[in-house]
């Protein structure tokens, strides 16, 4: 009969059958032990639990959590993350999983789940009668990697590829331009350093967004860089014009997908967009090889001149059918009703802030009559020769169909997105 045990730490024995479950199921670099264990050593707060279920001496299913000192279950995410959720063999595995984590903590959050995991973990939670509350997180774009590169440019605005490549050209006056899309083993730490002063050049340096400006952001993708280098997924490419780098990626890759964690340009070159350049480049080289290109984050305009397709990521919120469970749902519903009641009452109390300003402003006004209404004045201007200025009312938006949702996994089938730009 399969056992479920908890583990504090990843000891290297179950490193090792965590990674060959992954390879096993086909799940994501983001469910590897190596990046919760770079992810736990630079955000990790709270207890660290690793659950696992055990048919015999096989591994049959993992999942990573983190448990407060209030009972609040989570699962280890936060904006650097891309998907998570739960690596099982099968069903069965799956469900005595979740089975487990369902009768622990007053609540449990688990984020960026792709669709498919979102309603396999809903349906199996709520065999236990657990109240279960779902969010989106972000629609993030991709392009598919079963697409040729030329019917992927065709269905780009033609006139934002003819802008790249007048770009490339001017670049090329200044050197010559290359795409390198890989670095040598054992440069890779150096190319990492590379892209990190690239990053650090341009406005994200500026503003203190840069890997460099933040402690843990700088531990995280160190530990990242050692970890994914060391398992042949990490990839560092440039676009370098006469041998000088001026924009690059910080990515993952295996055999299904391209991730690119950060990327970046040097401010000397903006006007040339080496970035897009780099990106463009990027797009090729993943599709010709049948990997998807994995934009990550939400579907920003920008994004979406480049993609068709985004993948839906959720947030579970889970209150198990117990007293603590129970008593943080109506806690939590009640903050919710509280902040909605806040922000309704700062809106009218603007409201008549305004009007009595309004007033105010009224009887202070000297009495000159009362003006002409706005036919009036027309007919004056008319009259008088002087232009008559109508304002123009801006068309509503078009209603938007959401795009379907499907979950990150590889058999999952490809939507097309509804905000390109």
């Amino acid at each position: 009969m399969p056992a479920v045990h908890s583990h504090p730490v990843v000891t290297p024995d179950l490193a090792a059958e965590w990674d060959a479950l992954v390879d096993r199921v086909g799940a994501t670099p983001f469910h590897r032990p190596g990046w919760f264990s770079a992810w736990w050593d630079a955000f990790g707060a709270g207890t660290r639990r690793i659950v696992t279920v055990r048919r015999g001496d096989e591994l049959v299913a993992v999942l990573p959590l983190a448990e407060s000192a209030h009972g609040i279950v989570r699962g280890p995410t936060n904006w650097h993350s891309f998907v998570f959720g739960p690596v099982a063999t099968d069903v069965d595995a799956h469900l005595i999983l979740l089975d487990h984590v369902v009768t622990t903590g007053r609540r449990i959050e688990l984020s960026h789940l792709p669709v498919a995991v979102t309603e396999s973990t809903s349906r199996a939670v709520e065999r236990h009668r657990a109240h279960v509350r779902t969010s989106v997180v972000q629609r993030s774009p991709y392009v598919p990697g079963d697409v040729s590169f030329d019917a992927y440019v065709a269905r780009r605005e033609a006139r934002r590829v003819r802008q790249l490549q007048r770009n490339r050209r001017k670049l090329e006056a200044l050197g010559e331009v290359r795409y390198v899309p890989d670095n040598r083993p054992g440069d890779l730490g150096a190319a990492v350093e590379r892209f990190l002063a690239i990053e650090a050049s341009g406005w994200k340096g500026e503003s203190g967004t840069a890997i460099l400006s933040d402690d843990r952001s700088r531990a995280f993708y160190a530990g990242i860089s050692a970890w994914a280098g060391a398992a042949g997924m990490l990839r560092v490419p440039f676009l370098e014009v006469g041998g000088w780098a001026v924009a690059g990626e910080l990515c993952l890759e295996d055999d299904r997908a391209t991730y690119p964690l950060k990327a970046s340009y040097g401010p000397e070159h903006r006007r040339f967009s080496p970035g897009l350049i780099l990106l463009f480049e990027q797009i090729r080289r993943s599709v010709e090889s049948g990997r998807s290109y994995e934009f990550m984050g939400s579907a920003e305009p920008y994004k979406m001149r480049w993609a068709d397709h985004v993948r839906d990521i959720h947030r579970l919120d889970i209150y198990p059918a117990t007293v603590p469970g129970r008593a943080t749902l109506l806690a939590d519903a009640g903050v919710r009703t509280a902040r909605r009641g806040a922000a309704r009452a700062r809106v009218l109390a603007a409201d008549v802030r305004d009007r009595a300003r309004t007033a105010l402003a009224t009887r202070a006004r000297p009495d000159t009559g009362p003006s002409p209404l706005p036919v009036q004045r027309d007919a004056v201007e008319a009259t008088t020769g002087a232009p008559v200025v109508r304002p123009v009312q801006a068309p509503a938006n078009a209603a938007r169909k959401p795009a379907s949702a499907f979950s990150g996994s590889p058999e999952a089938q490809p939507s097309r997105a509804t905000t390109p730009s």
